[in-house]
Parts: structure tokens; C-alpha cells; sequence
């Protein structure tokens, strides 16, 4: 392979090396614990809503979860009403 590639993957490796003994990767795994939960939480509520015979579904994607998990509980609201707002 290149050799700048393998630079590349070494700095790559040592700036997160840093960031992870410096503890600024704290906020990583939240916002990953957060969208993890959503995901959960998104299904657990449309499976709950689809044997209540309710129509209302909110879909589980890229953005769903980043918006789960970067505002956590109130993004979660945020989506069931934005889902309500908007209908089919």
C-alpha cells in the first residue's frame, strides 16, 4: 500500500489516542449510549403502538438515531410529535 496512507493511519491513530487519554471522547459514548437507547426506545414504542392498533410509526434511520441520540429524551419526543404533526 501507499505509504501515505500508513502516515495518515498513524496520525489518525495518535490524535484519537490522545482524545481518548485526555477523556474528551466522553461525549462519543454517551451520544452513542443515547442513540443505542432511542433505537430501542423507537422500536419498543412502535411495537407497543402497532398492537395497540395505533397508526402512528416513526422509522429507524441514520438521522432518527442522531437525532435520539445527540438530544436524547426530548429528541426522542421530537420525533414521535414532529410525527404527529406531519401524519402519513
Amino acid at each position: 500500500m501507499d505509504p501515505v496512507f500508513w502516515i495518515v493511519m498513524a496520525l489518525a491513530f495518535i490524535f484519537f489516542a490522545y482524545l481518548f487519554y485526555t477523556g474528551q471522547f466522553r461525549w462519543l459514548f454517551g451520544v452513542a449510549r443515547n442513540m443505542v437507547l432511542g433505537v430501542a426506545g423507537i422500536l419498543g414504542v412502535n411495537a407497543v403502538l402497532g398492537l395497540a392498533g395505533a397508526q402512528l410509526y416513526v422509522g429507524v434511520n441514520l438521522v432518527t438515531a442522531a437525532v435520539v441520540g445527540l438530544l436524547g429524551v426530548p429528541g426522542f419526543l421530537l420525533l414521535f410529535g414532529a410525527r404527529l404533526l406531519v401524519g402519513r
